[in-house]
């Protein structure tokens, strides 16, 4: 996928949380990088108060690989509702890609794509 597709998909995701009448704002910001890369934020207001935080670091120079990712949602008064990651903890983690739950555990999941984060995200609302 070229670096041009997978903005195209971001901006789609995201979108559907517009078209469905869910959003109160949307800020997105791309930077795009030498060598085919880039990085992608957002940040989501929800019609109940609730926030979506994303973050994607993305390389496609010579496959599309998300390097670094966050997807934070959080509620009105900014009590986590889950977060979607792959960074690094100390102590470490058995596993890369993790979510962090409400109830402060962390389990191991596979690399979420957006479209699926915003439909879990909807399916709160």
């Amino acid at each position: 996928m070229s670096l041009r597709d997978y903005l195209d998909s971001f901006h789609r995701a995201v979108s559907k949380i517009e078209d469905f009448g869910f959003s109160e704002t949307i800020d997105i910001k791309m930077e795009i990088r030498p060598s085919k890369q880039a990085v992608c934020k957002a940040r989501i207001v929800l019609v109940d108060g609730s926030v979506l935080q994303i973050r994607e670091y993305i390389d496609t120079k010579y496959k599309t690989e998300k390097v670094n990712y966050a997807y934070h949602y959080q509620d009105k008064d900014g009590k986590l509702i889950f977060r979607y990651d792959n960074a690094h903890h100390r102590p470490a983690l058995e596993f890369i890609d993790h979510k962090h739950l409400t109830d402060d555990t962390i389990t191991e999941c596979a690399e979420p794509h957006l479209a699926d984060v915003i439909d879990e995200v909807i399916s709160y609302l």
